[in-house]
């Protein structure tokens, strides 16, 4: 059941939102802020305690939103947080310091007349100055403007002075100007030019070449201003502030004159005038021309007066304006106000007024009843005072009755009129809780005393509650729709009273709201709020409503606009959820609805109560909401929330590093070694420049936008090199955003580690470490091999000279006794011819064996190519064998990088190819060549002996020999093939074939026939 009747409330809550949306009249111009009193706005004071100059002469914002303060001692800019001193960077310091006027082009830049005849155009960080030298008349600038066609103006003690492209020259006499001082200027918005001079009011045509006079009647003019009519008003120092001209009618016709010496005045957006005085504050008339013909002087109230003694910075003071966003700004003698348009508008009630209880008043506005001060009936813009004098700590309204409670007793007003009802039920002094009506002619009634009280029947009646655990007294009271009393409690207690029978809800219901000091009924749920936030209840059915952000806290008021919008008086401040948010949290209580608070910067002037009394928050008949607080009693119409609709223009202030400052230009260049950037910018929100936020990405660091707040500086730490883009953007205190922001172009040196040059070094270096390295392996490995191969050598040395010196010389001396045997035996005899022929094969051993020692012994050497030792193998076979051997190398191969172990296996190839010819084959002639083709060295080795049998060749040599199979694997061995072949014609041709890059792996990278080249 309890289920349905939340799906039923939440649909009931949906449908009413809708309604009341729709409810709402279209077009609602905002409120006229002439309706307010001077003390109704917002004020904040700077003086020199918070950062700002004194002595402020003159006020410009221009058109990147920053105000401009001129001083005696120079020119500063306020971003609405920071107050910063100007010197322009380029173009040089200015020429003097004392400023007497300012002025801002729409198109950007601004004009600063000083003291004594000089005057500099800022544009950015650069000045352009004028001087004497520039024509311009050596005399104070009382002030610069601008017309549409271009041209400058400027009014001097000395005359009105017009810049003509870079020079100025006096025109006014040549123009039909009257006077010989022009003491002050303005452009109407018909674009006609005026011009105060010591003689005469007069204005030139839009286009004109010639003044005209508009009226002598002036004095010492200070300022002059448009009116909303169109009149033409003046400051005089000597005669206040009225109107001077307004064509054919009498000035005196369109407004007061303000007897108060005045330095400058203002109409503002909705033509109330702001006229700053020397020596009185600030006055302030709403609407001049209900005031025509009137004199007003300074101890008059028909100026809204604000001085020192309402927290002006001071009572001198020189100039006002209002900027983009309608604040009103006033500088003088000891800092800088400002005055604007709060949300939450005060109710202006007697001062020392305290603890306020609200109830609706008929028609509009509310009653406030206080501890200290008569009732009081209050309406947005004006109060209607008593003589009720009791106190009132408590106040209801149903459909019989306005009930008033206090110390004294209860009340019910009639007519506006308090009408004694009954005397409280305790005698000893008490404080009322809180009261309502029963429905019929009584009244329920919560005093400082356990239980609740019904008068009725011309008595009370005392109810102790003793189902409420520690006697307490209901905070709030309420009837429903259904006739029922609903008490809240402390401690989260709810008792709902019908017929005489009581429903408690507590903890075990789902109520989690703490002190329950606040019941709103409407659709079938009664909501609730205490000092943990708020809840709601359907049936017998609690939980609380969670919200998005910081939880609420202490409420204490809970109303509902005409749109359906909850609006709740909280610690935190006055909260409005929307109601379609609230009708959604109604059915899912997980959801968690967004809040907007307004607290003390939209006027709110402290926290409501939280005892007594209650509630604090009440709708008006007219719609509007009302609030108490601690200190005071604000309103605010839902249906016309101001708002700011101007995205901020946002900046970039200044860039720093650990070794200094740089000039904010599109592009920043940081030295190598950058440790600690800070970037500072700002936004010129004026209104509300605490509640400007906003959000950074350095595009090459950051991934995403960096949400800072309300922070106004972005700090990178050790930034790499490269060029990045810093982009910041940010929102006014309405989160309406300025998308394009600002952004500058950051690049970072490296350093020289850092650099591309740096990385192709190292790259360089790196790749010729390895290639040292692997040079210096394959040398260490050469050598490695080298000696490998004197061992060998001398290896080979040993073995021949023991063969020499032992079995060759034992097989020697054995042959020369078998000589000496045979000698012995007869010639004719077969045992002789038998024994010579051994002999003879003996001898033959012998020589093939020398060969073999001397081959053994015979190594090509370490330091012959291969060519030179096949020549020298020749010589010795020719000489020993008497068979000519004929070398023959292609000269184009260069055989001094010859791998060693290649060269050995070639030459031991020849060497057994030359050898088998002698030997086996009868050879009369040997011929050795060694060619290059396609990639591979052929080395052929012919004779012309009696040849090879074809099937030696096919079973690769005879049976117990070695040479051929020799002579094959020696190939095999550095990657290469052995041919054997026997010609028709005779002979034998032994043809090896190996690959160059084998034979000369020196030469198989550029790297190193670069190297070759070089060493040779």
């Amino acid at each position: 059941m309890n289920g349905v009747r939340f799906g039923r409330a939440a649909l009931a809550w949906i449908l009413l939102a809708l309604g009341g949306w729709l409810a709402v009249v279209p077009g609602v111009r905002a409120a006229d802020s002439r309706d307010r009193a001077i003390d109704q706005f917002y004020h904040t004071a700077w003086t020199v305690r918070e950062g700002a100059p004194g002595q402020v002469t003159a006020l410009a914002q221009t058109s990147d939103g920053y105000l401009w303060l001129g001083t005696q001692t120079g020119l500063y800019r306020f971003d609405g947080v920071k107050f910063e001193r100007y010197r322009p960077r380029e173009g040089g310091d200015f020429l003097a310091s004392s400023v007497a006027s300012l002025y801002a082009p729409p198109s950007g830049g601004l004009w600063v007349g000083f003291r004594y005849g000089v005057a500099s155009f800022i544009e950015g960080d650069r000045a352009t100055h004028y001087a004497a030298s520039s024509g311009l008349p050596t005399a104070t600038i009382y002030a610069i403007d601008g017309t549409r066609d271009g041209r400058i103006w400027a009014a001097t003690f000395n005359g009105l002075a017009l810049l003509n492209g870079q020079r100025w020259s006096v025109v006014g006499a040549s123009m039909g100007l009257p006077g010989n001082r022009a003491r002050n200027l303005t452009v109407d918005r018909e674009g006609r030019l005026w011009v105060a001079t010591d003689q005469a009011l007069a204005w030139l045509p839009r286009g004109g070449t010639r003044f005209e006079l508009a009226t002598r009647a002036i004095g010492r003019v200070n300022r002059i201003a448009e009116a909303p009519d169109g009149t033409i008003w003046v400051a005089e120092a000597d005669g206040g502030v009225r109107p001077a001209w307004a064509g054919e009618s009498p000035p005196e016709d369109h407004g007061p004159s303000l007897n108060l010496s005045s330095a400058g005045l203002l109409f503002d957006r909705d033509g109330a005038l702001w006229m700053p005085t020397l020596g009185d504050g600030i006055r302030r008339v709403p609407r001049v021309r209900d005031l025509r013909r009137q004199q007003i002087e300074a101890s008059g109230t028909a100026g809204q007066g604000f001085t020192g003694r309402e927290g002006l910075s001071s009572d001198y003071l020189s100039a006002v304006i209002q900027d983009r966003e309608g604040n009103i700004w006033v500088g003088g003698s000891r800092g800088l106000d400002r005055f604007r348009v709060s949300r939450l508008l005060p109710a202006p009630l007697s001062p020392g007024a305290t603890d306020f209880a609200l109830v609706a008043a008929q028609g509009h506005g509310v009653w406030v009843g206080t501890k200290n001060r008569p009732l009081t009936r209050v309406d947005a813009m004006a109060v209607v005072p008593g003589d009720f004098p009791e106190a009132i700590t408590a106040a209801s309204r149903d459909r019989e009755a306005t009930w008033l409670g206090g110390p004294q007793g209860l009340w019910r007003l009639h007519d506006g009129v308090p009408e004694r009802f009954a005397p409280l039920p305790a005698e000893d002094y008490t404080g009322v809780q809180a009261v309502v009506g029963d429905g019929k002619g009584g009244a329920w009634l919560s005093i400082n005393r356990p239980g609740i009280y019904h008068y009725t029947d011309g008595k009370w009646a005392h109810d102790p509650m003793p189902t409420i655990a520690n006697d307490p007294a209901p905070l709030v009271l309420m009837n429903d729709a259904r006739g029922r009393l609903w008490m809240a409690f402390a401690r989260n207690t709810i008792v709902i009273r019908e017929e005489g029978h009581d429903t408690v809800l507590g903890p075990a219901d789902g109520l989690a709201v703490g002190n329950v000091t606040a019941l709103l009924e409407d659709r079938g749920a009664v909501w609730l709020g205490g000092e943990l936030g708020i809840g709601v209840v359907v049936g017998r059915q609690a939980h609380t409503v969670g919200t998005l952000g910081e939880p609420l806290r202490g409420v204490s008021g809970l109303v509902r606009d005409a749109r359906g919008d909850f609006w709740a008086n909280t610690a935190q401040g006055v909260a409005r959820i929307g109601g379609a948010h609230m009708a959604r949290a109604l059915q899912d209580p997980s959801y968690r609805p967004p809040v907007t608070l307004f607290d003390s910067l939209d006027g709110l002037p402290g926290t409501p109560a939280q005892f007594r009394p209650l509630p604090t928050a009440v709708v008006a008949d007219d719609g509007r909401l009302w609030f108490a607080t601690t200190s005071g009693v604000v309103s605010i119409d839902p249906a016309d929330v101001p708002r700011n609709p101007l995205p901020p223009p946002v900046s970039i202030r200044s860039i720093t590093t650990d070794t200094g400052s740089w000039p904010v230009a599109s592009t920043v260049h940081l030295p190598a070694h950058t440790e600690r950037l800070r970037i500072a910018y700002t936004a010129t929100s004026l209104s509300m420049p605490e509640r400007v936020r906003f959000r950074y990405r350095m595009e090459g660091i950051d991934t995403r936008w960096r949400e800072a707040g309300t922070e106004r500086e972005a700090v990178y730490t050790d930034p790499p090199p490269g060029s990045y883009r810093f982009r910041v953007t940010a929102a006014n205190e309405d989160g309406v955003w300025n998308e394009d922001g600002a952004s500058v172009t950051i690049v970072v040196a490296p350093t020289f580690f850092q650099t591309t040059w740096f990385v192709l070094i190292c790259m360089v270096v790196a790749f010729a470490a390895l290639w040292l390295a692997f040079y210096l392996r394959m040398r260490r490995m050469e050598a490695q091999l080298r000696a490998r191969l004197h061992e060998r050598h001398a290896e080979r040395e040993r073995i021949a000279r023991e063969l020499h010196d032992t079995l060759l010389q034992s097989i020697q001396g054995l042959t020369m006794r078998f000589q000496a045997i045979a000698n012995r035996v007869p010639a004719e005899q077969p045992l002789r011819v038998a024994m010579e022929s051994a002999l003879d094969r003996a001898e033959e051993a012998l020589v093939e064996a020398r060969d073999r020692v001397r081959d053994l012994r015979g190594h090509a050497g370490e330091s012959s190519a291969l060519d030179v030792a096949l020549v020298e193998l020749a010589r010795v076979y020719a000489t020993e064998h008497t068979v000519p051997v004929l070398v023959l190398a292609d000269a184009a191969i260069d055989m001094r990088d010859m791998d060693p172990l290649a060269r050995d296996e070639l030459y031991g190839i020849a060497r057994e190819a030359m050898h088998n010819a002698i030997a086996h084959a009868e050879a009369s002639r040997i011929d050795v060549v060694i060619a290059s083709e396609g990639g591979e060295l052929v080395l052929r080795v012919r004779d012309d002996g009696r040849g090879i049998d074809d099937a030696v060749l096919s079973g690769g040599g005879r049976a117990g020999h070695w040479g051929l199979r020799g002579i094959q694997e020696r190939a095999h061995n550095i990657g290469g093939t052995a041919i054997f072949s026997s010609p028709a014609d005779g002979g034998t041709e032994v043809t090896v074939r190996t690959p160059m890059n084998r034979i000369f792996p020196s030469r198989a990278g550029w790297w190193r026939r670069w190297w070759r080249e070089r060493a040779s």
